[in-house]
């Protein structure tokens, strides 16, 4: 499941023409609620219309709920007057498509590293930041990233964190290599997915957090 959710959404962000397979009905099903998990269904929904024109359909009542959310968001969007500064780096196709949220580290032009990180030590790390992070790196290259300020223990922390992201972003989101301003590292990118899809036991999660000085 985690190889089809995340190549649904490099179709959705044009990274991949089509899944490598076909879902079976219950896969839509979880695939529409991981989405969901994630805060980007109106992003993964488009990903499922570029699926149509290679007969890939989800089940009729799982798209109607899923067109329904994304219909939702795209009206939310509408009437919504502060917008992130950041949302010009999107396809235009998706502007329209991302789930707002209210997050205050969110109302600058760029999203850096550092953001990324407070979001990561308050439980708030999703895949919708993973994409605003993704396309922000896209279009700038990461020529605004630094990973100055936090004393010692944080400098190191952020450092290995920013090293599991470009890995993550590149593996898993087709990130161009020459967009990444860190050195991609497998050990902390595999800690993020399973961060993410809530798979590692507790050991694992402590030495990691222990390793990026969270305590």
């Amino acid at each position: 499941m985690e190889t089809l959710f995340f190549e649904l959404i490099q179709v959705a962000t044009g990274q991949l023409d089509c899944l490598s397979r076909g879902p079976e009905a219950d896969e839509w099903q979880q695939l529409y609620d991981l989405s969901k998990r994630q805060h980007i269904e109106g992003v993964c929904y488009h990903g499922v219309t570029k699926l149509f024109e290679f007969g890939l359909r989800a089940p009729q009542d799982i798209s109607i709920d899923w067109m329904a959310e994304t219909e939702d968001i795209r009206e939310k969007n509408e009437q919504n007057e502060k917008q992130p500064l950041f949302l010009h780096y999107y396809d235009p196709e998706l502007q329209p498509l991302r789930q707002s949220d209210d997050d205050p580290l969110f109302t600058v032009p760029e999203v850096t590293i550092q953001q990324m990180y407070q979001l990561y030590k308050a439980k708030k790390l999703d895949m919708r930041a993973m994409i605003d992070y993704f396309y922000t790196l896209q279009k700038t290259g990461g020529k605004y990233e630094t990973l100055k300020g936090g004393g010692l223990f944080s400098r190191i922390g952020i450092r290995r964190f920013a090293a599991g992201m470009m890995w993550f972003l590149g593996n898993q989101m087709k990130l161009d290599t020459k967009q990444m301003p860190f050195k991609p590292l497998e050990t902390e990118g595999r800690y993020l997915v399973s961060l993410l899809f809530d798979r590692q036991p507790v050991w694992f999660q402590f030495r990691h957090r222990m390793a990026w000085f969270q305590f």
